[in-house]
């Protein structure tokens, strides 16, 4: 399983990109707001000096089909190693499928995004030919709402075209990543957890003795 870089902050990129389990990058407006990004072509111009080929996703800004349409064939067009991300749903609560049925037939090559409940997973594949996509699914987010998420990624996984890939997306913990790998082709984790990715298979002995040794440091200084 392929592990892409969750961010919009190209500091992280740079520190992260040449990790050993990092394949890709993926962005998305809020990530790219939270990191200051003002202008979205000079930005995805730095990204992809310095991923090296490998995979970026970039979203469309826009919310009607004619700019995500003309903005998604723009991004396309940035480079061979890119996949242009298409939310699932206008923010009006229309499906974009009809968009998403132009763009595939356009050969662009698309990560359809916020894909969560099994009834608009399922209406987006048969959109889908057997293109080059990604179907990432907010697996943390429905998570969230106490859902497991593993029946939708089966469902994802079992649909799906041979050519399409699954992306849990959304992450919370490394357990995401332990659970991903049973059915998922990609996971997309943020910097702070691809930090603690060194901790599978440490001692749970040594790891609460280093909590409960963390708590007296921090209690240091503290008047009693």
């Amino acid at each position: 399983m392929v592990i892409y870089l969750d961010t919009g902050d190209v500091a992280q990129i740079e520190k992260y990109i040449r990790h050993e389990h990092i394949g890709g990058v993926t962005t998305n407006p809020s990530l790219c707001k939270q990191s200051g990004v003002k202008d979205y072509r000079s930005y995805a111009k730095t990204v992809l000096g310095m991923v090296g080929g490998k995979d970026v996703s970039f979203e469309v800004l826009a919310d009607d089909d004619e700019t995500m349409q003309r903005q998604a064939i723009e991004i396309a067009s940035w480079g061979k190693n890119v996949y242009v991300k298409i939310p699932c749903y206008h923010t009006d609560g229309t499906l974009t499928e009809p968009l998403i049925r132009k763009l595939d037939a356009a050969g662009v090559r698309m990560n359809v995004t916020a894909l969560m409940d099994n009834k608009t997973i399922s209406n987006t594949i048969l959109t889908l030919t057997n293109n080059d996509h990604i179907l990432s699914v907010f697996a943390g987010r429905i998570a969230d709402t106490g859902m497991y998420p593993r029946s939708h990624m089966l469902l994802t996984r079992k649909r799906k075209k041979s050519a399409h890939r699954v992306l849990w997306a959304s992450a919370r913990q490394i357990l995401d990543y332990t659970t991903a790998k049973e059915t998922c082709d990609i996971i997309t984790l943020s910097p702070a957890l691809i930090a603690k990715l060194p901790l599978q298979g440490k001692s749970l002995r040594q790891y609460s003795i280093a909590t409960c040794r963390q708590f007296h440091a921090d209690g240091k200084g503290i008047e009693f």
